[in-house]
């Protein structure tokens, strides 16, 4: 639910008043047309941030994957080893998101010697415009929504090319209100003032879906703002809302803000709710730890989905397999290095929220199939397990 759209004061004040502002457009730079190279398996491909000799194929060389990856760099003794690159698209740079991106990248950096993959987090919209990218074959991994996921799966918006690689952090709904607004619940939003975000954004969708689960419509409420979610602390701080919403990350610098004036969060939990899970797979029940936030003292139940990292299904096996590996074989120290992290269970990353066919780098770390690591061929000779023929799956690349 990143937005990195601008406005001055005045300008949201105006919104605020009732003025109608397009606050929720953005200018990407529009991609170049594709040439007959950057055709990989049917998708166009020609990723952001990525040298072109990792992900062009050899046009003459039958298996491209042979020739995938072949930057190579001189090393201390003089010798040449290849060098790998990734790239996750994320959000804006104050976000969650981005972040998480970082952070994930960090840990790549510290564990280089093991893979030799240089990995970058870009910053993006978010994540409707992490999937535009990466239908136009500029991404080779992003963050998304497990909503977006399902979607995908499900062929309802779908997202040609993508594929899941794991689950991440809870996205949980999480209300901010005024400490005089009564507001203890999602059901006593009736009569108070609210922001749901611009036309067309997420957040907008998300709180439409919340209202008529509780029987609220529109005309309920005292007043509906259409402001983006940059300005919601300026909404609270000067009393023209009682109250908004965020499906995001924890704790999050968005709320963290809000909350030196005179409000405080309030968890979306409760038996409507509950329903609410119940028919969408992408949605769980979520609980924010005691302390997340300044004057939270309690835990706090609510509902959400799952950050989602997919993968398009040119890009290297070889450097998906290494992300996902390395986030799951370290996901303890990533908790303690960044609190947005302590929501993530191991098992979930793999149980959760993965409705796409995994990518086959993925795969072949998850172990989905007796044939999921056979690209690995590609790239080094499988390695004997105990004495046996069969390659150890996971641990192969040393």
């Amino acid at each position: 639910m990143e937005n990195t759209q601008s406005l001055s004061s005045t300008e949201a004040i105006e919104a605020y008043d009732g003025d109608q502002l397009d606050i929720d457009n953005f200018d990407d730079s529009p991609a170049n047309v594709a040439l007959p190279q950057d055709i990989v398996d049917g998708y166009v491909y020609k990723p952001d941030a990525i040298p072109l000799s990792q992900y062009r194929r050899n046009s003459l060389v039958e298996d491209g994957l042979a020739n995938f990856s072949n930057n190579a760099e001189i090393t201390g003794n003089g010798s040449r080893e290849k060098s790998y690159y990734a790239a996750i698209y994320s959000g804006s740079t104050n976000g969650v998101y981005f972040q998480v991106a970082a952070t994930i990248c960090d840990m790549m950096k510290r564990t280089y010697k093991r893979h030799r993959i240089h990995c970058v987090p870009l910053r993006s919209q978010g994540v409707g415009s992490n999937i535009r990218l990466m239908k136009e074959g500029r991404v080779q991994l992003a963050l998304v929504q497990s909503n977006n996921n399902w979607e995908a799966f499900k062929d309802i918006n779908p997202i040609p090319g993508a594929q899941s690689v794991m689950s991440l952090h809870d996205e949980m709904g999480l209300l901010v209100v005024r400490k005089d607004s009564g507001i203890n619940s999602v059901a006593d939003l009736k009569g108070k003032r609210i922001n749901i975000g611009p036309e067309g954004s997420a957040t907008r969708e998300l709180w439409l879906e919340l209202l008529k689960q509780y029987g609220i419509a529109q005309d309920d409420l005292e007043t509906v703002y259409n402001v983006a979610q940059d300005y919601n602390r300026l909404g609270i701080c000067e009393n023209y809302i009682d109250a908004y919403g965020l499906w995001i990350g924890h704790p999050a610098s968005l709320i963290e803000e809000s909350l030196d004036c005179d409000a405080e969060v309030v968890g979306m939990g409760g038996p409507l709710t509950q329903k609410l899970v119940e028919a969408n797979n992408y949605f769980f029940n979520q609980v924010l730890p005691a302390r997340t936030y300044a004057g939270q003292e309690a835990d706090i139940e609510s509902y959400g989905f799952k950050a989602s990292l997919i993968a398009y299904e040119p890009a290297d096996p070889y450097v998906v397999y290494w992300i996902t590996r390395i986030i799951h074989e370290n996901i303890e120290q990533l908790k303690a290095e960044n609190p947005t992290f302590r929501s993530v269970n191991g098992d979930d990353l793999f149980k959760k929220g993965n409705f796409l066919t995994f990518h086959k780098g993925a795969a072949c770390y998850w172990e989905t199939d007796p044939h999921a690591c056979d690209w690995q061929s590609h790239y080094q000779q499988p390695v004997a397990v105990n004495g046996s023929n069969q390659p150890a799956y996971r641990r192969t690349m040393q």
